[in-house]
């Protein structure tokens, strides 16, 4: 069963085919900014390093959660990829594709909240795709998908 949390969010994929499903929920996500009024936000090389960076440690490290494994948190994360300014983070897992993950964020209040606030202009957006995932504790199945996308204001 897909999951999901908000902050007030071998067999691993992270490579062309989970960028295009990143590219994907970018381009659903910018058409609800902008039937909001909001610009659509861009692709910021250090929010995407810190939401590559993430999405792969939940996967391989096998857990679900805005703090890391190291206690991280996601603004910790995203400044020390050297980025200063307003923060947040979305994150998902067990969704498949891109359709799906931005509908169940755009239902959750937290996650509306930061897909919608005007003033973030800047996004890093990556998922990472473990074949081989094992439940996390509590879980019935494997996740499989691992979604995190990052929000700045410089």
């Amino acid at each position: 069963m897909p999951r999901f949390a908000w902050v007030l969010m071998l067999g691993l994929m992270a490579g062309p085919a989970s960028a295009d499903l990143a590219e994907d929920a970018l381009v659903l996500i910018n058409q609800q900014r902008a039937a909001a009024g909001c610009p659509a936000l861009r692709m910021q090389p250090q929010l995407l390093a810190a939401a590559k960076g993430h999405a792969s440690a939940m996967a391989t490290q096998n857990f679900f959660s805005h703090t890391s494994k190291n206690g991280a948190k996601f603004n910790q994360r995203i400044r020390a990829q050297g980025y200063n300014g307003k923060l947040a983070e979305n994150i998902a897992a067990g969704y498949g594709n891109a359709s799906d993950v931005v509908e169940n964020w755009m239902k959750s209040s937290g996650h509306r909240r930061n897909i919608m606030t005007c003033g973030f202009t800047e996004t890093g957006l990556a998922v990472v795709y473990q074949a081989d995932d094992q439940p996390i504790k509590g879980n019935s199945g494997a996740l499989r998908y691992y979604w995190v996308q990052t929000f700045g204001r410089p």
